[in-house]
């Protein structure tokens, strides 16, 4: 219920603002968080617990906790009691079948106790054996927590709008927390002069006083007197990290702050820590702090009647505000009265009706729970300072600091004297919770310790206490207590966990920084936009995968001219007295007989004889060569030559100009005609003049090239090499000129069937980290009469051992499109798979290349693909597929 108008609420009630949740519109004013309105619009129940899907209500309003996550417009696991409400937003809960009030899934603390302990799914259901494919299947499609927003798309491009930023900032004394502490600690560092600054995650400046209206004026007034010092206050601001060298990234909105400081102060408070009793997270068991943020931000009323479990002093701060509020406040129990109090809270539909104190029954619909104050120390431990427990008051403190780094106030210790609550206080009734992120309760760590897991480390990675949402802020010392009365240890000898940043969420997008990908375009890439093309990554590459029409692009290949831009290609120029030598050396297959003016297919390997790579070679003059390579393996090409030329030191020359030229492929039975009009009246391209595999330097539309007869997608074809900034010009001439030969572009799509009907690979796809040449059927490219050769060795190892496998050509018997990457079967077990596949045309079946069995690597072989549920069949063809003979490409 919302209160009226409260001095120092957070509210700005002129401003209304509204957004959905689960399809109904709720009302919220500027300063709401979306948990805060939700709240004040009657909902209690915000999320669902990880493993038995209990209901799950506000708990700590402070972001430390895992109740309040939600999907937040397509974001899950948002944490709605931090995140201020945005106009237009869309909420949804998460973590349920079914509805948020009524999870189908909660009979898994009806009745799943028994068989969830943990490691329960090692134990519950290891046998059958043969049914464990079933049961991964269901736990996979239980765990998590909130939903991936589907129609993920794989273009960074599409999250443009998604912002982040990164800001550098150095400052001679950065304080973490803005409380009293930590803003009077920034005073007196600014009077000794350099730049200073606070970061404080509270909502606005003053951190833990503004919990309470009695300090909220001090607050401001030290706020007040920090800015007036030259102190630079920020608010609401996270520390997540505290590294070496005093490295402190800050979150504030959707910018990351990266503080270098020559001094760092630790302010951060203390954390709320819970009592362990039964139904302790029942829906209405609250922090003492939650309930005074609820009041005092947001003016809401919690709830009718409390009880109050406290510890310390702030469990009677939270009675007298929630008293002012309209709240009755049924009982308190304060812990240093009463150190052997015993209670339990009582539940209907997950929502608390009652408390138990002493068998006594108190009627209430909220419990005010506060245990010992335990000191923020979290970036203390990651900076390397010491954690100690302190037994009489029952809190672990920082005790030495690492050179640079000061603690002061609560995050010191200075908490008072709480009183040192019991591992549990109660027994019998409903569950007792250590860890609300993992619904990891004391009896799950007896059962721990009493498998052999009596390392709190061991008992972490075990049970997961610690491990979940809120990082072990609300269950770390809860585990080590429970864990010191059952092995009957002191808290000391238990020893704490190790603590690691980030010390609060943050989204990968905000390590990451701008939502800035590198791509590289080609000068021709906005002509394929404007002409309609869907644009896919290729490596760092943007390429067209297609124009609309695979299909019909195909058939303008074979039918009449077609016309893809290929300046994506590696290209490396190789020159000097020993250029013939160092390609000799490099390749396996002879460039020394290579005459000028011709070109030849070569593939790279490695030392061990494995493919990495393949392109062609054009041999410019007698000591200059033109070297291509794969679009995506051209940066590896390079720095392969540059280091063997380092081992080899040739007298050679090696120049990278893949972005200074473009490339296009001119392709189909009538890329003559065109060729022909756009060539100057001097260039012979008639089938004498420009024969298949020759090189020319020509001008095309008026424009230098170096002009290659080779044929990758199985027609007569033409490959224009030129310089970029010509790039638009020669594709809209090319494209003009050939409109009534039925010219059009296509693109990577089209190539690949293309290329298959040749029975062409592509390295990378049809080829992995352990393919040979020989596997590959690639044998002719071995010419062991050379001296030497990179990967000469590997392959004449192969060569004597025989082939295991063989990438051959296959067709299906049927009309059926297995998979990329199927598996070929024999028997039931694997023996091949499947690289490429695809439905031609042009042959009139469903055609590929594949891995078998070398044995089975002849024409005719049949063999089974897996296809869904059952195989299919396919027949292996060691010749191409289209114009087998090459006459086409000849002509």
């Amino acid at each position: 219920m919302r209160l009226g108008a409260q001095p120092g609420e957070l509210l700005d009630r002129s401003t209304r603002i509204s957004f959905q949740y689960d399809g109904e519109t709720v009302e919220a004013f500027a300063g709401d968080t979306i948990a805060s309105a939700l709240f004040a619009h009657g909902r209690r129940v915000f999320g669902r617990s990880f493993k038995y899907h209990r209901p799950r209500g506000l708990l700590c309003c402070s972001g430390h906790c895992p109740n309040c996550m939600m999907v937040v417009d397509g974001v899950p696991n948002v944490r709605t009691c931090v995140e201020p409400v945005r106009d237009g937003a869309v909420v949804k809960g998460q973590n349920f079948r079914g509805s948020l009030d009524r999870d189908l899934l909660q009979i898994t603390d009806w009745i799943g106790g028994p068989f969830t302990p943990p490691g329960f799914y090692y134990k519950t259901f290891i046998r059958p054996r043969r049914l464990w494919p079933v049961y991964e299947k269901l736990l996979r499609g239980l765990a998590g927590l909130g939903p991936l927003p589907e129609g993920l798309s794989s273009d960074p491009a599409d999250y443009a709008d998604d912002r982040y930023d990164v800001e550098h900032r150095t400052v001679e004394t950065l304080v973490i927390g803005g409380g009293r502490s930590g803003l009077e600690a920034a005073i007196a560092a600014a009077a000794g002069g350099g730049r200073v600054a606070v970061v404080d995650e509270a909502p606005r400046a003053g951190g833990s006083l503004l919990l309470s209206r009695a300090t909220m004026g001090e607050a401001d007034a030290l706020v007040a007197r920090a800015r007036a010092a030259g102190v630079d206050v920020l608010a609401p601001a996270r520390a997540i990290g505290l590294y070496e060298g005093n490295l402190v990234p800050v979150v504030q909105g959707r910018t990351m702050l990266r503080y270098r400081a020559g001094a760092v102060v630790v302010a951060s408070g203390t954390m709320d820590q819970p009592l362990v009793f039964p139904g302790n997270d029942l829906v209405g068991v609250m922090f003492a702090s939650a309930v005074r943020r609820l009041v005092n931000w947001w003016s809401l009323r919690p709830g009718t009647r409390a009880v109050v479990l406290t510890a310390d002093d702030q469990g009677h701060e939270a009675a007298g505000e929630l008293a002012a509020a309209g709240v009755t406040v049924a009982r308190v129990v304060d812990l240093r009265e009463r150190p052997t109090a015993q209670f339990r809270a009582k539940g209907h539909r997950g929502r608390v009706y009652a408390v138990e104190i002493a068998g006594e029954q108190v009627d209430c619909d909220l419990v005010v729970m506060s245990g010992s104050p335990q000191p923020a120390y979290a970036l203390l431990a990651q900076a390397g300072a010491t954690i100690e427990y302190d037994e009489r008051r029952g809190v672990l403190v920082p005790t030495s600091l690492p050179d640079g780094v000061q603690a002061v106030g609560a995050a010191a210790g200075e908490v008072g004297e709480p009183a040192v609550p019991a591992a549990t206080c109660g027994s019998g009734g409903d569950k007792s919770f250590v860890c609300f992120c993992e619904d990891q309760g004391a009896k799950d760590l007896k059962l721990a310790i009493g498998e052999g897991f009596d390392s709190i480390e061991l008992s972490k990675r075990y049970t997961t206490v610690t491990m979940g949402p809120c990082q072990g802020k609300l269950c770390h010392l809860n585990s080590i207590r429970v864990y010191a009365k059952e092995t009957s240890a002191s808290e000391i000898s238990v020893g704490t966990t190790t603590a690691r940043p980030p010390w609060a969420p943050v989204t990968l997008g905000m390590l990451a920084g701008r939502g800035h990908t590198p791509a590289k375009r080609t000068s021709i890439h906005h002509r394929h936009r404007a002409a309609g093309a869907e644009v896919i990554w290729t490596g760092q590459w943007r390429r067209p995968l297609h124009y609309g029409d695979p299909a019909g692009e195909v058939a303008a290949v074979h039918q009449g001219v077609g016309l893809i831009d290929v300046s994506t290609l590696g290209k490396i120029l190789v020159g000097g007295p020993d250029a013939v030598e160092f390609l000799e050396r490099i390749y396996p297959n002879r460039y020394a007989d290579l005459k000028v003016g011709r070109v030849r297919y070569g593939v790279l390997t490695n030392d061990n004889g494995r493919i990495f790579d393949d392109g062609t070679v054009v041999r410019l003059a007698d000591a200059a060569f033109y070297v291509t390579t794969t679009s995506t393996g051209a940066a590896h090409v390079l720095h392969w030559f540059e280091w063997w030329n380092e081992i080899w030191q040739l007298d050679v020359e090696i120049a990278d100009v893949t972005a200074a030229n473009a490339a296009v492929n001119v392709a189909g039975p009538r890329s003559r005609e065109l060729m022909e009009r756009l060539v100057d009246a001097e260039a012979d391209v008639s089938n004498e003049g420009f024969k298949y595999l020759d090189a020319r330097l020509m001008r095309v539309a008026g424009v230098p090239c170096l002009a290659i007869r080779i044929g990758f997608v199985g027609e007569l074809g033409y490959e224009l090499h030129f310089p970029s900034p010509h790039g638009p010009h020669v594709w809209d001439e090319l494209l003009a000129k050939g409109a009534d030969l039925g010219i059009r572009p296509f693109g990577l799509e089209p190539q690949r069937v293309l290329r298959l009907e040749k029975g062409h690979v592509i390295i990378g796809q049809d080829t992995d980290a352990e393919s040979t040449l020989p596997e590959a059927s690639m044998s002719w490219l071995l010419k062991y009469e050379k001296e030497d050769f990179v990967g000469r060795w590997a392959a004449e190892l192969v060569q004597e051992r025989g082939e295991k496998a063989r990438l051959v050509g296959f067709e299906m018997v049927g009309d059926v499109l297995p998979l990329e990457g199927a598996q070929i079967v024999e028997g039931g077990r694997s023996v091949g798979r499947i690289t490429s596949v695809r439905r031609s045309a042009a042959v009139g079946k469903v055609i590929g290349l594949c891995w078998v069995p070398a044995a089975a690597a002849r024409e005719g072989v049949e063999f089974d693909v897996k296809v869904g549920d059952g195989v299919e069949r396919g027949v292996v063809r060691l010749k191409p597929f289209y114009d087998p003979t090459g006459g086409r490409l000849r002509a």
